[in-house]
């Protein structure tokens, strides 16, 4: 067959030259000089051996790199093919079912918005010695559950591949499908992955719903000195996931002696396994993407040819221990081994933080879901983080039993009065999208999961701060009923809302009960606004968007990207279960209709600082705004509303996380 070899992988980024000096500093790449297309594109080209990178991120929002980008954050965009003849490539593709996206670019479709392209042989020579990385070993690719087969004979019947290793992959709960296929040259492998849906959702599904569909997982990059190239990655910075010393310790019994010595292997966290052929060594690195859908692993082969059948499993274990899921489906003896000797990092403190007393205390399991420093630098940045599961599966069944009982007319407390702005939908409001403030007021047990340390030890280092109170929450259930009025949230800033706080740290957690996609109407961010100066105007900045026309917000929203001398870009949020997403009190952000079948469930929960405090705010017809705690909390010495009444407001992280 005419397809040989991967000749390069295009990169689609937000920022492309910030992503290739990254891959430059801490995996050897070299650059070249960045090319900027016509439609303001820019792309940077990367090598090492004879891997061949191409990043490329675009200003305008409208152009296709950049709606990538907003879809699935930075990812693998195309893999290149190298044919002995392209043209004959494309015809046998198209032959077979395959839909051409591009013909004169040869592209085709490929797997959810990964394309392939199909070009020559590549005529350079691989990049001299020394170098930490030689070739592209293998990709990974995650597929929605029910379509492996389907892609598997695709790369068969389109590609001219072959089926050459199939495997049933267990880990605790979960379970998932996966075949590896090959070209006849053996120069191009795809790991082509499903989630088993009979049993309980796991990494795939998580990645499936962050990613937004089928995607690369991981790229494997091949060395003939996997102990060096470790070596001097870890010197660069780049976190690898650790295993733990058990794992060792069998390895004499599983294989004999080993190529690398098995200490060696122990102290770098390196895996093994073998085939009839030999050996291969592998490491996966800690993922950095915001969504965490994407990472690179090195591979050494030492005779082994094909994947054994301890590899892919090994992947999905060694990857399991880090993952947000990790309390659910590991031991507690491995994974407290894991998280003590890589426990992430924290931001640079601006003064001294002291140790959280006992109530706010962390496990090594929860310390192992923190944002770290490259993830907390990205939300202050965007303005948005992604988080990792915070919430188990129980606690999202007991939170959304506890919301049912409350829908029916359960209150462990009343308000005793009500303020001028409440959000209480009742039955007889009918079908439209329900908003119910101080749920974790009147429910004890929506209260007791809103009020996990771990929430808030999270908001804590995203905001810098060493105290977070919960400022409001509110319930949130949009009809699967697209054409409701209600069910769209135009755009806003919650900071406008809140204009008698004095912080500008404030931040909201969007909590949905179930993966939550474009299509349910997740939450969506304007990227990078909340670092916007807003446009100054005589009018009241406090009037809810509820009474505004979307045209309006619209039209507000593009007036101060302008006057700050920015795009607006948007970027929709798909949170898989138990996950979190963050965002600044200046963040602009909304929602489209439900489109699914099935309600979307949600409750934004609404954090401050321990510093902030009320402060008189009039409209501009002079009169002074009132939040609805003002009505509700207890007074100061000054008589000023206490928005640290833990009535209200109750701490729900205090200290160093």
């Amino acid at each position: 067959m005419t397809i040989q070899t991967i000749t390069h992988v295009e990169l689609h980024c937000a920022d492309a030259d910030k992503t290739a000096a990254g891959l430059c500093a801490d995996h050897g790449f070299t650059a070249d000089a960045p090319v900027t297309a016509p439609d303001g594109a820019r792309t940077v080209g990367l090598r090492q051996g004879t891997i061949g990178l191409r990043l490329t991120s675009a200003a305008d929002p409208e152009h296709p790199v950049a709606e990538y980008v907003a879809r699935h954050g930075d990812g693998i965009a195309v893999l290149a093919l190298g044919c002995a003849d392209p043209a004959a490539a494309l015809e046998r593709a198209e032959r077979h079912g395959a839909r051409v996206l591009d013909r004169a670019g040869a592209l085709i479709e490929g797997f959810g918005d990964t394309a392939l392209r199909l070009v020559p042989l590549p005529s350079t020579e691989p990049t001299p010695e020394p170098r930490l990385l030689d070739d592209l070993d293998h990709v990974a690719i995650c597929l929605p559950a029910g379509t492996l087969a389907d892609a598997a004979r695709f790369c068969e019947e389109a590609l001219g591949f072959r089926t050459v290793f199939e495997e049933y992959i267990e880990v605790g709960e979960q379970a998932m499908d996966s075949k590896v296929v090959q070209s006849a040259s053996g120069g191009v492998t795809f790991t082509l992955i499903e989630p088993d849906t009979d049993r309980r959702p796991g990494q795939i599904d998580e990645f499936l719903a962050a990613h937004g569909g089928a995607g690369v997982q991981h790229l494997a990059f091949s060395t003939r000195d996997i102990a060096g190239a470790v070596r001097t990655a870890r010197e660069r910075g780049v976190e690898f996931l650790t295993t733990p010393g058990a794992y060792f310790d069998a390895l004499a019994e599983r294989f004999g002696e080993t190529a690398i010595p098995v200490e060696t292997l122990r102290d770098l966290h390196v895996l093994v396994d073998q085939d009839h052929g030999g050996q291969l060594f592998q490491i996966f690195a800690r993922s950095t993407h915001p969504r965490r859908t994407y990472f690179l692993e090195l591979i050494e082969r030492q005779g082994a040819g094909t994947f054994g059948t301890a590899n892919i499993k090994a992947l999905y274990e060694a990857v399991e221990r880090h993952s947000p899921t990790v309390a659910d489906h590991a031991t507690v003896a491995d994974h407290a081994t894991a998280t003590d000797r890589a426990a992430p990092g924290h931001p640079e403190e601006t003064g001294p933080m002291a140790e959280a007393p006992a109530e706010f205390r962390l496990t090594e399991a929860e310390r192992a879901l923190l944002p770290t420093p490259e993830e907390v630098a990205h939300y202050r940045e965007h303005g948005w983080y992604l988080s990792h599961k915070l919430f188990s599966d129980e606690e999202l069944d007991t939170l959304q039993a506890a919301t049912e009982r409350y829908y029916a007319g359960h209150r462990d407390r009343e308000l005793p009065v009500r303020p001028p702005r409440l959000a209480s939908w009742r039955p007889e409001d009918g079908p439209v999208q329900r908003h119910n403030d101080y749920v974790h007021h009147e429910s004890d047990a929506i209260g007791a999961i809103l009020r996990k340390p771990l929430v808030g030890a999270v908001a804590a280092l995203l905001a810098g701060a060493e105290e977070i109170r919960i400022f409001q929450s509110t319930l949130i259930y949009k009809p699967p009923v697209p054409e409701e009025p209600s069910n769209r949230v135009p755009w806003h800033f919650d900071k406008h809302y809140w204009q008698t706080c004095t912080s500008d740290e404030m931040l909201t957690a969007f909590i949905p009960f179930h993966d939550c996609r474009e299509e349910n109407g997740t939450i969506t961010m304007v990227d990078g606004s909340h670092r916007w100066r807003e446009l100054p105007s005589g009018e009241d900045s406090t009037r809810h968007f509820a009474d505004r026309d979307d045209s309006e917000l619209e039209d507000i929203l593009s007036a101060n990207a302008a006057h700050n001398g920015q795009r607006v870009h948007k970027v929709p949020m798909p949170i898989p279960r138990g996950h979190v997403s963050f965002h600044h009190c200046r963040t602009y952000h909304g929602s489209g209709p439900n489109l699914a079948s099935h309600p979307r469930r949600a409750i934004s929960l609404h954090l401050q600082d321990g510093a902030n405090e009320y402060r008189r705010h009039d409209r501009a017809d002079g009169e002074p705004v009132v939040y609805n705690h003002d009505v509700l909390v207890r007074r100061t010495n000054d008589g000023r509303p206490d928005y640290a009444d833990p009535r209200y407001c109750p701490t729900v992280w205090r200290g160093r996380p």
